[in-house]
């Protein structure tokens, strides 16, 4: 090889070496950002990338935590729905079978024309309409009535009901005649589809204006007791509570009407009192009376004969009309002042005994519900 040669290809290599090391310069120089600073390098060992993938972890479960709370909701949402149309589903279902049942009990009653309580209604129900198809058919004059629909009888405390009835009473004596206000509730149940039972119990008041004290004119004390109570005398307030029972008995079951006649027995408890209770004394003639807080308390019995009618609006809701006549008997009392010292202690138990022996007439209306 000549020298010429060996000079070129020593300069080849000498240059493609000082080009190989300026690429690595340029290669591995710390990276200068656009605008002409030095950009540091990432220095990082194996428990910094450890604790990197830690963070990335932990935010990945972060995330799936919040999808998992969210699905819960919906699946929280969607379960109490499907509990709902489940419980729907239920009761469409037992509905439609006890219809079904009902249906062929039906069937099977009329096809083999059995009898019993549980074919009764139906066989009944047949006879009607075919009573009723066969006289629109032939639309002649016939003598023959149709009975009305009657309900199934009833079983012995089978319906029970419930009524608050209001009215007044008049209270008709030998002397007085006497209007009072009632309110009673009363409580029933049927023994028969015609005859039923029932407890009550009442409220009645009245008030009325003491005539008597007229009488006191020419005793004496005329002046002090009209000083005392005015001109017109004292008002007197008579109150009652009654217990009784009773029962009736159904001259008709209609459909909407059902006339009865009825028959109670009751305790009572009365006060009657004086509304103007201001004390004093008089002493006519040396006599010593005395005037105030005079109050007379009975109990007696009473019995009662009635006639009635209910009306029913609905299958479980009516109303009562009832007129009734009473009688009171028996009776135990206690006097608040001496009858001796008190002359309208005496009025007291004199009214009393005209309200026990009087005729009671009481009209009532009231709101019935049947359970």
């Amino acid at each position: 090889m000549n020298p010429k040669t060996l000079m070129a290809l020593a300069l080849t290599v000498s240059t493609a070496f000082a080009n190989a090391q300026a690429v690595d310069q340029v290669l591995n120089s710390d990276p200068i950002d656009v605008d002409g600073y030095l950009k540091e390098k990432n220095v990082t060992d194996g428990e910094l990338e450890q604790i990197r993938s830690e963070i990335v972890r932990q935010k990945n479960a972060s995330v799936l935590n919040k999808e998992k709370t969210k699905g819960f909701k919906e699946l929280s949402k969607t379960t109490e729905k499907l509990s709902e149309t489940t419980e729907e589903f239920l009761d469409e279902k037992k509905n439609t079978q006890k219809e079904i049942a009902e249906y062929n009990k039906k069937i099977d009653c009329l096809m083999k024309e059995q009898s019993g309580p549980e074919c009764d209604k139906y066989v009944r129900n047949r006879y009607e309409e075919d009573v009723v198809s066969t006289a629109a058919a032939a639309p002649v004059v016939s003598t023959v009535e149709v009975a009305p629909m009657i309900e199934d009888p009833i079983k012995p405390f089978e319906q029970i009901k419930l009524s608050l009835a209001g009215g007044v009473t008049t209270y008709v004596g030998e002397i007085e005649t006497l209007r009072a206000d009632n309110l009673g509730l009363r409580a029933e149940s049927n023994i028969t589809d015609r005859f039923s039972m029932n407890v009550g119990v009442g409220y009645t008041t009245f008030q009325t204006e003491d005539f008597a004290g007229n009488i006191f004119n020419n005793q004496g004390y005329q002046n002090p007791y009209q000083n005392a109570y005015g001109q017109q005398g004292r008002d007197i307030e008579y109150k009652n509570f009654n217990f009784d029972i009773g029962a009736k008995f159904f001259i008709a079951r209609t459909e909407r009407f059902r006339p009865y006649l009825g028959i109670n027995v009751g305790y009572n408890m009365a006060t009657i009192n004086y509304m103007q209770n201001n004390e004093f004394n008089a002493s006519p003639f040396g006599y010593d009376y005395q005037f105030g807080n005079e109050e007379y308390k009975m109990s007696f019995a009473n019995a009662a004969l009635a006639l009635g009618t209910e009306i029913l609006f609905t299958r479980n809701v009516g109303m009562t009309l009832q007129g009734a006549f009473s009688k009171g008997f028996g009776l135990s009392s206690e006097n608040s002042r001496n009858v001796g010292e008190s002359p309208d202690q005496i009025r007291l138990g004199e009214l009393a005994d005209e309200v026990i022996n009087s005729n009671a007439l009481s009209i009532t209306a009231g709101l019935m519900v049947l359970f």
